[in-house]
């Protein structure tokens, strides 16, 4: 039922029970659900003597009340009470329900309360759904708003981005992943732990400096700097007697590697790392430091200059401010920029404009909830 209808139906039943008096309707009520309990507790009982004094001690209570409040004239409908609890002596059960059915007022009071929970609900959706379309509103007419200054080019160039950022990332990649497995090991850990102090490098930091230090210490120590990372791990691995043919003291060897194991099997596993790599994701204000720091560090390892062109060119993107422009259109919704250039976005607005319009003057023609419930008879 429409919330409108509800009101309707709530007015009604308000009549009804103003006209009945609360009061009056809820003693009614309450030998009602007295009568329906003692049918409920003996209609299943054996016709004992025991249990027929049991049955005639309730009803007689009830009837004291019943004729008590007759003589006040303060309940009504006695006749159907009455003759309920007369045929109940002779365990009439089913006669008894059905005299108290003929009662019209019962059940008002539940009716009501029903009504009003179902119209609250009502109200609480319809208020929700106004309230959802001018959100949208407001957001739809704020994005189209920004979608205006989108030049459609800007898709071809977003895809030639994303395919060079592609290619560089696998290149970088493949570059340092060839240079930390043949390049010496005191190189790569020096490069590393300066690349550490450098998040936006991506390289994964080591443990501390000082047993980063200690570690280099070793390795000039036991003169193991021409020795590949990868091969110093398998050091680690080897027995104490073997171990010796290659370095002098294995009890500090192991103990300085243990201290630095993660960060050295980190380094050895730099390709899944994400080191030296570009993203999309990443703000033209981000990319304005990393890049300048990737070339350099890059320069530095005597990288390819496929990938330091690549980087210069995307550096120059961002001074520009041409790579954010570009970067914006990966939020944008290609579709909805040529429905823009073709002006179909205004019938979008519009359709929800006239939701709203429609929503506004359903709420107007009703009434707040708590103000119904305070009307209640």
């Amino acid at each position: 039922m429409e919330p409108l209808d509800l009101l309707v139906e709530i007015a009604t039943i308000n009549n009804r029970i103003r006209e009945a008096g609360r009061e009056r309707l809820e003693l009614v009520e309450r030998f009602n659900r007295e009568i329906r309990e003692l049918v409920r507790d003996f209609e299943g009982t054996p016709d004992t003597f025991r249990v027929y004094l049991d049955l005639t001690r309730r009803l007689q209570r009830i009837t004291r009340r019943v004729e008590k409040a007759h003589e006040e004239e303060s309940l009504d409908y006695t006749e159907q009470l009455e003759k309920a609890l007369t045929v109940l002596k002779k365990r009439r059960f089913e006669t008894a329900v059905k005299e108290l059915d003929r009662i019209p007022i019962l059940g008002l009071l539940t009716e009501q309360r029903r009504l009003f929970e179902e119209y609250k609900k009502g109200y609480a959706a319809l208020r929700t759904r106004y309230e959802s379309v001018e959100a949208e509103i407001r957001e739809k007419g704020a994005y189209y708003e920004s979608l205006q200054n989108v030049d459609v080019t800007s898709f071809d160039d977003l895809a030639a981005l994303k395919e060079q950022i592609a290619a560089y990332n696998g290149g970088v990649s493949t570059f340092l992943e060839t240079f930390i497995k043949q390049a010496p090991a005191f190189d790569v850990l020096k490069i590393s732990l300066d690349a550490s102090y450098h998040p936006e490098l991506g390289f994964p930091p080591s443990p501390s400096h000082e047993n980063a230090e200690k570690l280099l210490a070793l390795v000039l120590g036991e003169d193991l700097t021409s020795l590949p990372l990868y091969r110093l791990l398998e050091y680690a691995k080897y027995s104490d007697s073997k171990l010796s043919h290659y370095v002098g003291d294995t009890t500090n060897f192991r103990q300085v590697l243990e201290s630095n194991i993660v960060w050295l099997e980190s380094i050895d596993d730099i390709k899944r790392r994400g080191a030296l790599k570009l993203s999309l994701k990443e703000p033209g204000v981000s990319l304005a430091v990393k890049i300048p720091r990737l070339i350099a560090f890059l320069s530095k390892l005597n990288a390819p200059t496929d990938l330091l062109t690549f980087l210069r060119k995307t550096q120059k993107l961002v001074t520009s401010g041409r790579y954010e422009r570009i970067r914006a259109t990966s939020a944008v919704n290609r579709e909805h920029l040529e429905k823009i250039q073709q002006g179909a976005h205004i019938d979008d607005l519009r359709a929800l404009e006239d939701e709203r319009a429609r929503l506004m003057k359903q709420l107007k023609d009703l009434e707040e909830p708590r103000a119904v419930e305070i009307e209640l008879a």
